[in-house]
């Protein structure tokens, strides 16, 4: 009902808070550490299914890719690192030099895997590409990790459409302009991120049992 009633701008003005706040119940306030009330510390026991009817949000992509190799650092066995490789396209050739590829691998802009992916057999990731709609390998679906090539992925999809169908990830060329950089950046990477941290604007559209969200940091932006 509380969430119905922010949706509805039905939600009392409280005095002390500005008109444009919102208070949180207290009962949805968690005092302990977010990563281990959702996912707990036996994390390597837990059911798929239950993997994957549960969510972190953030607000930003930098405090998703932290938690999220937290949380992987929670299971058995080091994990793999899969490396991308980085080239920009722009119509000023000066920036091929003006660019190292120092700077480039510290870029993950929203849509994009980071250059150093960080998998585990047995993990949740989330598709960032539309690869095969018809059979279920959509942008944002959900897939368990089953199989670790130094080429292509081997994966068991676990959201609702085409649950259980058995995926072969390749690498692939990914491009993503940002209005802050004068150029389009160029990955060579697994189209996927890990998914048991995701940012908010990710989770849109996608249904979940158990939700954590961090509001350490601004939430909105302006306007």
């Amino acid at each position: 009902m509380w969430l119905l009633n922010i949706g509805s701008v039905n939600l009392p003005e409280i005095s002390g808070l500005p008109c444009d706040s919102i208070e949180i119940p207290q009962q949805m306030v968690l005092e302990e550490n977010l990563i281990e009330a959702i996912y707990s510390e036996n994390l390597k026991d837990m059911e798929v299914e239950q993997l994957a009817k549960r969510a972190i949000l953030a607000p930003s992509n930098k405090k998703t890719l932290e938690m999220n190799r937290s949380i992987i650092a929670k299971l058995q066995s080091d994990p793999p690192t899969f490396y991308s490789s980085d080239s920009i396209i722009s119509e000023d050739p000066r920036n091929l030099q003006n660019y190292p590829l120092e700077f480039l691998r510290d870029l993950t802009p929203s849509g994009m895997p980071p250059h150093a992916l960080m998998l585990k057999k047995g993990v949740i990731v989330m598709l960032l590409r539309n690869l095969n709609p018809k059979e279920g390998l959509c942008n944002g679906t959900h897939l368990l990790i089953t199989g670790l090539q130094e080429n292509f992925i081997n994966s068991k999809i676990v959201s609702e459409c085409n649950r259980g169908g058995v995926a072969f990830l390749p690498r692939i060329e990914l491009a993503q302009s940002n209005v802050n950089l004068p150029f389009v950046l160029k990955r060579r990477q697994f189209p996927l991120i890990p998914a048991y941290a995701m940012t908010i604007n990710k989770s849109q559209g996608q249904t979940f049992d158990q939700v954590g969200i961090y509001f350490e940091e601004s939430v909105f932006s302006h306007g």
